[in-house]
C-alpha cells in the first residue's frame, strides 16, 4: 500500500539545496531527472501540469518511439523506464510500429504512463513537484541560483547547484537571458501543433486494410470537405491502443492556419480552438464517407492539451545542423545518438529536404550548453539546433537520451562543484558505457 507519509518524502522542499533541478517532466525531463538521481545527485523535477509524461501522457497512447534500439534495449534510463512500464502488464502498453519514422517504441496507456513515471522517480529517490511551472529565475551574474514557480499555490523558490531546462519551450534558458531562435530561419514558420484524439468502436483490422488499399486516395477524400469549410488536417495517423476497438489519431492540426507560435497567448488559443474542431469534423467525415472500420466510430476524448513540436530553440556552444545529421559527423564530445528520419510533422516544406540522414547520428555535448548562461544544461527539443535539424529524429526516446546525458553531466558538475561548461565530457561518455547505453 502506498501511504501519504511515503509520498510526502518525495515532494519538493524549499529548505533543501538540491544538486540538480530539472524543469519540465516530459520524456527529456524524466530522462534527465532519472539519470541525475541514479548518479547519486539530490534531484528535484518540476512540472507545470498535474502529471509527468509530456505529450505522451497528454495525447492518449501517443507513440513513444525510439525507447528501444533494433527491438532491443537502449540501456540506461530507457531500460529503467521501459522495464517499469512492462512490469505493469499488457494493459499498460503494446508494441509500436516498426518503420523508421515510427519505430522501436511503445503505445502506452496515458494513465499507466503517469503512474510509471512517478514510481520510477520514487525508486530513485528523486523529489518532485507537479502544478509547478517555472516562471522565473534568480541569477548571480551569468549563473542561475534559484528557480521561481508562481501560481495559485503561491510563490515557491528552489535552489540548486546545477539546472536543466527540459521545458520544451526553453523557458528556463529564456528567463536566464540565453539567446534563442524560433521557427524556420527565413520566415519564422513552425512545425504544426496537434490535438490528438481517441476513437472507440473501430474495426482495427478493416481500418488497417482500408488505409493500405486506399494509399494516397485516403487524404484526397478530405479535399472536398476542406473546400466546404470543414476543419481538415494535413494528415491522419492511426495507432492501436491497449483497449480493443480503440485507436489514437495523430494529426497535424487544421491546415492553412498560418504561423502559430505556441509561446504566444493569442496563437495558442487559436490553435486550441481550431484543432479541437479537427477531431469532431473527422468523425463526421468518416461516417459520411463510410470509411472502412470507422463507420461506427465514436469520440472517446481529445488530448488534455496541444502537442507542440517546435517553439524556442536555445542557441548553444554548438548549433547542430541538418548537414551534421546527413553526413553522420562523429563529434568528439558525442553524448547521445538519435535514430529515425526527417519528420517535420506535416510541414509542407518536407519535399524540400533532400537526402537521408545518418541513422544513429551523434549529438554533441556543446549543443546542451546555452550561450551566456552558466550552471544550466539543455535537454529535449529546446536544445541547440537549426530548424531543420530539429525535425530530424525528434522521437521521444531520442529526447530522453538527450535528457539522460544532461542529467549525468549535471550530477557530475554538482559533485565536482564546477560549471557544466568546464566538465570533462569523457566522464559522461564513461558513465554511458557503464550503463550499457547504445553505441557508447
Amino acid at each position: 500500500m502506498t501511504r501519504r507519509q511515503e509520498i510526502e518524502t518525495y515532494i519538493a522542499d524549499e529548505s533543501i539545496r538540491y544538486d540538480v533541478i530539472v524543469a519540465g517532466g516530459g520524456p527529456a525531463g524524466l530522462g534527465a531527472a532519472m539519470a541525475a538521481a541514479r548518479q547519486g545527485a539530490k534531484t528535484l523535477i518540476l512540472e507545470g501540469r498535474a502529471f509527468f509524461g509530456g505529450v505522451a501522457a497528454v495525447s492518449g497512447w501517443m507513440p513513444m518511439n525510439r525507447l528501444f534500439l533494433n527491438e532491443g534495449s537502449r540501456g540506461g534510463v530507457h531500460a529503467l523506464f521501459t522495464e517499469q512500464i512492462q512490469s505493469m502488464g499488457p494493459t499498460a502498453s503494446r508494441q509500436g510500429k516498426t518503420t523508421w519514422v515510427d519505430g522501436d517504441g511503445l503505445h502506452i496507456h496515458p494513465d499507466y504512463l503517469r503512474l510509471a513515471a512517478l514510481e520510477t522517480l520514487e525508486k530513485l529517490g528523486c523529489h518532485y513537484a507537479l502544478h509547478s511551472p517555472v516562471t522565473g529565475v534568480e541569477m548571480d551574474g551569468s549563473r542561475i541560483r534559484r528557480v521561481i514557480c508562481d501560481g495559485k499555490y503561491g510563490r515557491h523558490t528552489y535552489q540548486a547547484t546545477t539546472f536543466i531546462d527540459a521545458t520544451g519551450d526553453g523557458d528556463l534558458a529564456f528567463y536566464a537571458g540565453a539567446p534563442t531562435a524560433k521557427g524556420r530561419e527565413d520566415d519564422g514558420i513552425f512545425m504544426p501543433t496537434t490535438l490528438n484524439f481517441v476513437l472507440a468502436h473501430v474495426d482495427e483490422d478493416r481500418l488497417e486494410a482500408g488505409l493500405k488499399a486506399m494509399g494516397d486516395r485516403f487524404m484526397q477524400l478530405f479535399e472536398p470537405y476542406r473546400e466546404q469549410g470543414y476543419s481538415v488536417s494535413g494528415f491522419y495517423s492511426f495507432d492501436r491502443t491497449t483497449v480493443p476497438g480503440v485507436v489514437s489519431v495523430n494529426n497535424s492540426g487544421q491546415s492553412d492556419v498560418g504561423r502559430i507560435d505556441a509561446t504566444d497567448l493569442r496563437d495558442i488559443n487559436v490553435a486550441a480552438r481550431l484543432n479541437l474542431q479537427v477531431a469532431f469534423d473527422f468523425i463526421t467525415i468518416a461516417q459520411k464517407e463510410k470509411l472502412p472500420g470507422l463507420e461506427n466510430c465514436r469520440l472517446v476524448r481529445t488530448g488534455d492539451d496541444l502537442g507542440i513540436r517546435e517553439t524556442r530553440r536555445v542557441m548553444g556552444d554548438y548549433v547542430l545542423t541538418l548537414e551534421d545529421t546527413q553526413q553522420g559527423v562523429e563529434f568528439p564530445d558525442v553524448i547521445a545518438r538519435r535514430y529515425g528520419t526527417i519528420d517535420p510533422g506535416g510541414l509542407k516544406e518536407a519535399e524540400n529536404y533532400h537526402g537521408s540522414i545518418a541513422n544513429g547520428h551523434a549529438f554533441p555535448y556543446r549543443s546542451l550548453l546555452p550561450r551566456q548562461v552558466d550552471g544550466l544544461l539543455l535537454a529535449g527539443r529546446c536544445a541547440s539546433m537549426t530548424h531543420v535539424a530539429a525535425t530530424v529524429c525528434k522521437s521521444m526516446g531520442n529526447m530522453m537520451a538527450l535528457g539522460q546525458a544532461a542529467g549525468i553531466a549535471a550530477a557530475l558538475s554538482a559533485a565536482q562543484n564546477i560549471l557544466p561548461r568546464d566538465l570533462d565530457v569523457r566522464l559522461i561518455q564513461d558513465i554511458l558505457r557503464q550503463w550499457q547505453v547504445d553505441q557508447f
